[in-house]
């Protein structure tokens, strides 16, 4: 059932110096559970009358077709040729990604990275006791992600995929930072902290890392403790979850070029080694050859006698399950996390099957 519009609750948002409204809000979305949100953002039919209306209050024009990303955390919408709305999930985080996303493109903005640009903020429901359904408003990011296009992407369009991130995660880690109230180092310092001492419980619940490594988890953590710990001086701006779903391509055929990245959700200011998991990981499939070509586009430098270890600990502490994308390749008579981290980690040693 499509929501019903009703005029008692004013949008907002704020767009440049001015601040616009909106009186036809659809009623606020509600759900039955999380799976039932998580099944809704896969219809854009039901979303449309909230993007509109956040175009509406943000005053931009909110004709044209509605389109929703999924899989996703919180709500895409892309309205028309132009505009993408990004709707906050109070239950997911909702106000975390809300305030980091805004903080990471406040800080992005006018630094030429090929990402989108926000243009408004806003809540559909500012003067409710409930959730305010907070959104931004960003240019559209053409093109299809990595992640639906899939294996039709040739050898030669992976590999250029790999170069640009190289290029584009060296220019972001290269953007000045001011400490915020979402991005700074003492929160990526307390993501670490906490990863270290809950990490082998999520690996135990997600299932994916075969069984006879988990009970080697805590002391391998522990033992790369002083590699994990962010040195201060030597912190850049993360992206923090660059996955295959947030590289975009353009082209058809055989001839897609990469575009863009997008969704900073999930911003830090920490070690610049974090954003090489999910990359390495979840954007090129643990291709040891696509990350060292990320690594020379990047600029990268010396790996470091330790580089497998520090890998493998950050890999394993981080805030995603980051081993379901290979763990069916895992040989079996890999049996210890040193065996593994060699395995998906030094550059100099064949990789996973």
């Amino acid at each position: 059932m499509l929501p019903r519009p009703f005029r008692v609750r004013w949008g907002t948002a704020r767009h440049a110096d001015s601040i616009w409204f909106v009186t036809d809000v659809p009623q606020p979305p509600a759900f039955e559970d999380d799976d039932a949100y998580e099944r809704s953002l896969s219809d854009p039919a039901f979303w449309a009358p909230y993007a509109r209306a956040a175009l509406q209050a943000a005053g931009f024009p909110d004709d044209g077709e509605v389109t929703t990303h999924f899989p996703t955390t919180h709500v895409a919408a892309l309205v028309g040729d132009h505009h993408l709305v990004k709707l906050h999930y109070e239950d997911w985080f909702g106000e975390d990604c809300f305030q980091t996303e805004r903080e990471a493109y406040r800080m992005l903005a006018g630094r030429g990275l090929p990402i989108p640009e926000l243009l408004a903020e806003g809540a559909l429901y500012p003067d409710t006791a409930g959730w305010r359904w907070p959104f931004l408003v960003m240019t559209a990011m053409h093109g299809r992600s990595m992640r639906d296009l899939g294996d039709t992407l040739s050898a030669h369009e992976r590999g250029g995929a790999a170069d640009f991130v190289g290029v584009t995660l060296h220019a972001l880690h290269g953007t000045p930072t001011r400490d915020g109230e979402y991005i700074s180092v003492e929160e990526y310092a307390d993501l670490i902290r906490t990863r270290m001492t809950r990490c082998h419980r999520d690996h135990e619940l997600w299932g994916s890392l075969p069984p006879r490594f988990l009970q080697q988890i805590r002391d391998y953590v522990w033992a790369a403790r002083d590699l994990l710990e962010p040195d201060e001086r030597r912190t850049s701006l993360l992206h923090g979850y660059l996955h295959a779903g947030n590289v975009f391509l353009n082209g058809e055929g055989s001839a897609h070029e990469p575009l863009g990245i997008v969704d900073f959700n999930d911003a830090y200011e920490g070690d610049p080694h974090y954003d090489l998991v999910a990359i390495h990981v979840k954007a090129f499939g643990a291709d040891k050859e696509l990350l060292r070509r990320v690594l020379d586009a990047y600029g990268w430098g010396e790996l470091g006698k330790k580089w497998p270890q520090r890998m493998m600990a950050l890999m394993l502490a981080h805030d995603y399950d980051m081993v379901q994308p290979y763990a069916m390749r895992i040989p079996l008579e890999v049996d210890s996390l040193e065996e593994l981290a060699s395995l998906l980690w030094d550059l100099d040693t064949p990789g996973l099957p």
